[in-house]
């Protein structure tokens, strides 16, 4: 399928900042109607978002390896994460709901509801249970975004979501008890 949005080949840095402090200012209206940005932009508002969120985390604690962690891997760790509960969201919409949805579409969701655990996780240094926070409000904006542009249940959707930030906790409390 062929994208037909006028200028969607362009890169317009001016009105992707634009709608991202839209969307922070008023995330439950932006999520419920996706832009249609290409495959270009989308993966790099996904790596800016990683690259932003890593090196600021570093940069509070002042900690130079947290900052080249956060610039050098956190957008290719976080880039990754999207794509893989991308996947799992479009083989979701497969098996369960006997359809086919657009994978940028999903992508764009997953990328834009992750917003809110971005700017949280830059205070995860300080406060590590503020991951948490940050991905609950990403789980509310997956719901509603699930609800509203996949026309999935909601009870449905509470259902997959709850299942992600279960992984999720999971993986967390795994993570703090190591390290």
């Amino acid at each position: 399928m062929r994208d037909v949005t006028p200028n969607s080949s362009d890169l317009n840095i001016k009105v992707i900042v634009e709608y991202l402090i839209e969307f922070i200012k008023n995330p439950i209206q932006k999520i419920k109607n996706l832009p249609h940005w290409n495959w270009k932009t989308l993966i790099l508002v996904q790596l800016v978002l990683g690259i932003v969120s890593g090196f600021l985390a570093g940069l509070i604690k002042f900690n130079i390896f947290r900052i080249l962690f956060g610039i050098l891997i956190m957008p290719f760790v976080s880039t990754t994460a999207a794509l893989l509960l991308t996947l799992f969201l479009y083989y979701y919409f497969q098996f369960f709901e006997n359809k086919t949805e657009d994978f940028r579409k999903i992508f764009t969701l997953v990328i834009l509801s992750s917003l809110p655990f971005y700017i949280f996780q830059i205070l995860s240094e300080y406060f590590a249970p503020v991951t948490l926070i940050g991905f609950s409000f990403t789980s509310l904006l997956g719901v509603v975004g699930l609800c509203e542009n996949f026309q999935v249940k909601k009870n449905r959707a509470y259902q997959i979501v709850g299942l992600l930030f279960g992984l999720i906790f999971v993986a967390w409390i795994f993570n703090r008890q190591t390290s």
